[in-house]
């Protein structure tokens, strides 16, 4: 097992239902956090009259914690202050189109050019990522491959 091991503890910001933002903070700091929210916490009779579209959600090994409805000056300040323990995703892996050889930079993009050549309005990325994989031989009549750098 390695020395720094894996922290748990999650805060995800959202603005009106969207998440924008999430954060790893060590657990000193989450706990601080907890204490200063809990006034905002989310219970059915403050629900109804505190009306703010800025949520801060508190979770601790995939176990949700609670959400607290609060004011955009706090939610401004709590942000700034749990700047630095910003949570970035994985970067994407590119996948190329063997029918035509064309690189995309994601499955994303793919999907987007998929919707624009086939004239359709969805296209899902996940199928792509199948195809990928191995998972199915085909995605949206194409053959797919992830491009190893």
């Amino acid at each position: 097992m390695s020395q720094i091991m894996k922290n748990r503890c999650v805060v995800v910001f959202e603005v009106s239902g969207t998440s924008i933002g999430t954060y790893r903070p060590m657990q000193k700091k989450f706990h601080s956090l907890q204490k200063l929210l809990e006034p905002y916490r989310m219970q059915y009779q403050k629900a109804k009259t505190f009306r703010s579209n800025y949520r801060i959600v508190l979770k601790q090994e995939k176990v949700r914690m609670g959400t607290y409805k609060v004011p955009k000056e706090i939610f401004e300040k709590i942000k700034s202050e749990i700047e630095q323990y910003q949570s970035f995703g994985t970067p994407s892996k590119k996948v190329r189109c063997i029918e035509t050889g064309t690189v995309f930079q994601s499955a994303r993009e793919a999907s987007y050019w998929i919707e624009f050549v086939r004239e359709i309005y969805y296209c899902n990325q996940d199928l792509i990522k199948q195809c990928c994989r191995g998972k199915q031989k085909t995605s949206y009549g194409y053959h797919w491959e992830f491009v190893k750098e």
